[in-house]
């Protein structure tokens, strides 16, 4: 299981992290009585725009000693967060799918495919469901709810 901080990480280097998503961060950490000077450095920062903001994101993590993944470990990371969410069952699979996707969508797993579309992750069932046009909703939620538990049987870590 990833840390706040490396998960923030993990997003960051998918592109899904915002600016005010950092500045989020930055206010809870601070509500919490974490200081970091970097923290201070962003809340100072004017304008609050993304090139500013990112580099002194980038900064903190460095002090922090996170390491930001490249895009393809980050996707693997988000497929395998939300694929166990899938899998508790506490969320609508189709819904929670797309967000899955939504979030890779920098990764290029098309290029990667093999066979299937996102097999390279793992995700090719998931897919294939997701997009079915001949099934009803609960048919296809209860086919990707199978197909992540799957998945995770297959390729998630063990923690």
């Amino acid at each position: 299981m990833s840390t706040e901080v490396e998960f923030l990480a993990i997003k960051y280097a998918a592109g899904i992290l915002r600016t005010n998503d950092i500045l989020e961060y930055v206010n809870s950490q601070l509500d919490k009585g974490i200081w970091s000077d970097v923290f201070l450095e962003i809340l100072d920062c004017e304008p609050k725009v993304w090139l500013s903001i990112s580099a002194l994101f980038e900064k903190y993590l460095k002090e922090k000693g996170v390491l930001i993944p490249t895009l393809e470990e980050a996707a693997r990371e988000l497929v395998e967060h939300h694929v166990l969410i899938i899998a508790s069952g506490k969320v609508t699979p189709s819904v929670h799918f797309r967000k899955l996707l939504d979030e890779i969508d920098n990764y290029d797993y098309y290029s990667k495919t093999k066979d299937y579309l996102g097999d390279n992750l793992g995700i090719d069932q998931m897919i294939g469901w997701y997009y079915a046009d001949c099934c009803t909703a609960d048919e296809i939620n209860q086919c990707i709810f199978e197909a992540s538990k799957v998945w995770v049987s297959k390729y998630a870590k063990k923690h």
